[in-house]
């Protein structure tokens, strides 16, 4: 695996490797099937950055589930724009359904405050968060995240699902924007 990966005109430093992502979403898999034993919930995927996260998570639960999707967008190259847009809305009826929220990575916690009300308003029962990725020092809201893979700084990542404008979300480890 490369130490050192160049995405767009910026190179990243390794942050977490294949193997210590695999092994922390195997424990959460394990963590959330005890929570949902003799429950069905929704597995809510956010789009793009947190299908590859869902389909190894789902794999490691073995509860019966159901899968939907959202798309959500608040991100333009390495800034956030303040602003949540959802261009896909989930499919199913969540009403009165448990809902898990599937996402790559939390910063200021924005778009999961946006999804956690528009859930709300669809009538969901319960809304849960499962995230790969954690920035406690950015994060600017009270909402509980009940699974988080990994606590990190504010540094850029990418890979493992999340991109720089597109690129790098095949890259099978994450990494931080290199600083020096």
């Amino acid at each position: 695996m490369n130490k050192l990966v160049k995405v767009h005109d910026r190179e990243f430093e390794i942050l977490l490797s294949r193997e210590e992502i695999a092994a922390r979403i195997e424990s959460m898999g394990h963590e959330i099937s005890a929570y949902y034993q003799m429950r069905k919930p929704v597995l809510l995927s956010v789009m793009h950055g947190a299908v590859i996260f869902a389909s190894d998570l789902v794999r490691a639960i073995d509860i019966p589930l159901e899968m939907d999707f959202v798309r959500l967008k608040s991100y333009s190259g390495m800034e956030s724009t303040g602003e949540v847009l959802m261009s896909q809305k989930w499919e199913k009826s969540l009403k009165n359904r448990e809902v898990l929220i599937l996402e790559d990575i939390i910063d200021s916690g924005t778009s999961m405050n946006f999804l956690i009300k528009k859930l709300r308003e669809a009538g969901a029962a319960d809304v849960k968060i499962a995230c790969l990725l954690f920035k406690p020092h950015a994060f600017r809201y009270e909402y509980p995240i009940a699974w988080k893979g990994f606590e990190i700084g504010n540094e850029f990542v990418v890979g493992f699902g999340l991109d720089y404008d597109g690129l790098g979300r095949n890259l099978p480890a994450i990494y931080q924007l290199k600083t020096s």
